[in-house]
């Protein structure tokens, strides 16, 4: 009888990937208020960890005014080292690159311009950490172009690898946000881009103790999720559930095998040289007064140099 081997992921094997990285993957995670984004990085980082600390703030909850969720997250929030802390990190022997989680505002569940403006400019590395989502979303509500004039410049470190698409069982599908997130994620060509963007989608649905599997409509709403994101039930998704405990399932660190493999394809803009180098000093603008030094130095050796030699040469022989 032949004997069959059943793969069990961890942690570790999962670091082990990475070993050999050459750049760290940024995941972001999209979805509407309340969908469980905040709790699902909090999941994760208490999955490979193995300590149960809370990093991202979590609970949206309803207005009593209107009725309506309010956002518990409002700022664009990076989480380095998939939000595990530097000290925990050394002490596991984490690989330099793994991944960073990027945890933002609840998006509505529209197809439009402006909301797709601003997710092209957060998968371009254009918009920095701790920047207030709704202020842009205003801005550029207000005065369209105005994302492009504040945030003219790509910083390459910042550019996102994989989308991480959550949603609730309890609610409906946001087939329409979804919609938006490919329209940005995955574009079509073009005879003037013959070499679009394509960024890998994952999905998972949260809150998963809460609905009844049997139900015929929560099964069809699993399906529509399936169909919208344009993604494979056993690659690509998760039926998940956040424990307010930290506790965590198997079935997190499966999905976590799927989800962090940094040889999952994906094809980011291209952007040239030049135009990398601007963004990185418009991060960093006090790079900018090493540079000059530097090249001032480099100056003034070549000029010695010509000087020293120009002088040899009226020398008599």
């Amino acid at each position: 009888m032949k004997k069959e081997y059943t793969y069990l992921p961890s942690a570790r094997k999962i670091f082990q990937r990475y070993e050999r990285a050459s750049h760290t993957e940024n995941i972001l995670l999209v979805g509407t208020v309340g969908a469980g984004k905040s709790a699902t990085i909090n999941t994760i980082t208490a999955a490979l960890s193995g300590e149960k600390k809370y990093r991202a703030p979590i609970g949206a909850l309803l207005s009593p005014t209107d009725g309506q969720r309010k956002r518990t997250t409002t700022h664009l929030m990076w989480y380095k080292g998939c939000g595990i802390d530097e000290v925990r990190r050394k002490e596991m022997h984490v690989p330099k690159y793994i991944p960073n989680l990027v945890d933002m505002t609840g998006l509505e569940n529209v197809e439009s311009r402006e909301q797709e403006k601003l997710l092209e400019m957060i998968l371009m590395g254009k918009i920095p950490d701790e920047t207030s989502i709704p202020a842009l979303q205003d801005m550029e509500r207000r005065n369209t172009g105005s994302l492009n004039r504040n945030f003219p410049f790509t910083y390459n470190p910042r550019r996102i690898h994989k989308i991480l698409f959550v949603a609730s069982a309890t609610e409906p599908i946001p087939t329409k946000l979804i919609q938006s997130v490919r329209n940005v994620a995955q574009p079509d060509g073009s005879p003037s881009n013959y070499n679009p963007r394509y960024i890998p989608l994952f999905g998972l649905l949260t809150k998963e103790d809460l609905v009844d599997w049997e139900d015929t409509d929560i099964l069809n709403r699993e399906r529509e999720f399936l169909q919208s994101l344009g993604i494979d039930e056993t690659t690509s998704y998760s039926r998940w559930h956040n424990s307010s405990s930290g506790d965590f399932s198997c079935k997190v660190l499966y999905f976590l095998d799927k989800l962090m493999s940094p040889e999952v394809r994906v094809v980011l803009d291209q952007i040239g040289i030049l135009h990398r180098c601007v963004g990185a000093l418009w991060e960093h603008p006090s790079s900018i007064f090493t540079i000059m030094l530097v090249s001032c130095f480099g100056c003034a050796c070549i000029f010695y140099v010509y000087s020293f030699g120009l002088n040899l040469s009226f020398l008599p022989l």
